[in-house]
């Protein structure tokens, strides 16, 4: 099995579904955030914390710079403005998850 090892870099980096489904199975995992609504977050999720895009600005503070971050959304707009706002906040790890919730959804009833 191959291992996912995360770039740290000076922008935001998408990851794919297929990718976020080996680093969160790995010791070293990333932390996850949903900034979908909390309604939304309930009825589906792939795990982590749940952050409003409404709310993330005034949480930034609250979250480890130095820890690896994968933020996801429905559709992955949202998620991406996100981590654009961690990147200008001096986070070196942070990654959108390419397509969201949606692309996740296809990628694992299409490999079971």
């Amino acid at each position: 099995m191959t291992i996912f090892v995360p770039k740290e870099l000076e922008q935001v980096q998408y990851i794919d579904p297929s990718d976020l489904k080996q680093w969160i199975t790995q010791e070293s995992k990333p932390l996850l955030i949903d900034v979908r609504e909390e309604d939304k977050h309930l009825a589906y999720n792939i795990g982590g914390v749940n952050i409003s895009i409404y709310d993330f600005m005034s949480s930034i503070n609250e979250l480890d710079p130095e820890q690896p971050t994968v933020i996801y959304c429905q559709v992955g707009q949202k998620s991406f403005n996100a981590a654009v706002a961690l990147i200008q906040a001096d986070f070196n790890c942070v990654y959108s998850l390419k397509g969201g919730i949606e692309a996740w959804n296809k990628f694992v009833t299409t490999s079971l």
